[in-house]
């Protein structure tokens, strides 16, 4: 069995001395034009859209390696390209993990009984790419579940989890500003309902074979970075989970606030960044480097973003 999720995640931020995950999420009307010259050799239509991702997510992840521990692939991102934006896909992670990177698949999945069952056997076991000798075996290291079904969507991807060594983010609390027409609807007593869930993923977190030799389980939880006071609330709610945390650069939320989901001692939190960092170029800091050069945007923005939130992170330590 592989090594425990939560500890691999965790060695892997200690080694790059960062505790950033940079999201890819390749929508191709975004992509620089010359990816999209390179896709266009490429048959047409999802085809070289789906060419266009890969190109584009191999690159980004040959600049940010060397600089971050893992990297998340939306999956929305390669499903709009049909089958061929699967084959992508798994390439993609595969090629994330030829560089050393954990990958996090943000699936978002989850159902009941049997289909619960397979959906996490879809996203979370072995699935074999190439063709011939080059036949070979891919897989993500963790993935994103909804919560909304209870235990009986969530305990087929933690059993799953399990076996591979693989983890499972839960989604807790989300950015967008609608959801708290849901997430902050309160009981008699004024406990909202992501609150009742991070209980229960607290829970959960803790059932026996889940708690790796750091302390860690391997279910996490998704937490924003633009409800500062909540996520606050939400670390203390689940103290050994890893807490996913988006929301820092284009969803508004800051590094200190992104800060907040972490112990004192600085572990327990993986902040997300994507548009952010993957299309660098268009922002104004960035935008004198050109479309032509975005790679050098990318790379100026990952660095720029591991420098913001080791500073975040130490103002935290040095005030508590």
């Amino acid at each position: 069995m592989a090594k425990h999720f939560a500890d691999r995640m965790l060695d892997a931020v200690e080694e790059k001395q960062a505790p950033l995950c940079v999201g890819l999420d390749p929508m191709y009307e975004r992509l620089p034009k010359q990816i999209r010259e390179i896709a266009s050799k490429s048959p047409g239509g999802l085809s070289e859209q789906a060419a266009a991702a890969k190109e584009f997510c191999q690159s980004v992840i040959d600049i940010v390696a060397e600089h971050v521990p893992c990297v998340k692939l939306q999956t929305a991102c390669f499903e709009r390209c049909g089958p061929s934006g699967m084959h992508a896909y798994f390439e993609v992670a595969d090629y994330a993990h030829e560089a050393n990177l954990v990958v996090i698949s943000d699936v978002k999945r989850a159902d009941i009984g049997s289909t619960a069952e397979a959906y996490a056997a879809a996203h979370l076991e072995e699935v074999f790419i190439g063709e011939g000798d080059d036949e070979h075996i891919v897989t993500v290291d963790a993935v994103t579940v909804n919560p909304y079904f209870g235990i009986d969507g969530v305990q087929p991807f933690i059993d799953v989890a399990k076996q591979g060594g693989q983890g499972v983010f839960v989604v807790v609390r989300t950015t967008n500003p609608s959801a708290i027409d849901f997430q902050d609807l309160k009981d008699d007593e004024g406990r909202r309902v992501f609150e009742h869930v991070a209980e229960r993923v607290n829970d959960w977190a803790n059932q026996a074979g889940c708690v790796g030799d750091s302390g860690y389980s391997l279910l996490g939880a998704v937490v924003p970075a633009t409800y500062p006071e909540d996520t606050k609330l939400l670390r203390e709610l689940m103290p050994n989970s890893l807490l996913l945390v988006p929301g820092v650069g284009a969803q508004g939320g800051t590094f200190a606030d992104a800060a907040i989901a972490f112990h004192e001692d600085g572990w327990g939190g993986i902040v997300t960044a994507s548009r952010s960092i993957i299309y660098a170029w268009e922002r104004p800091e960035y935008e004198h480097l050109g479309e032509v050069n975005w790679e050098d945007a990318i790379e100026a923005a990952v660095l720029n973003t591991k420098a913001n939130l080791a500073e975040a992170l130490a103002l935290r330590a040095a005030s508590v």
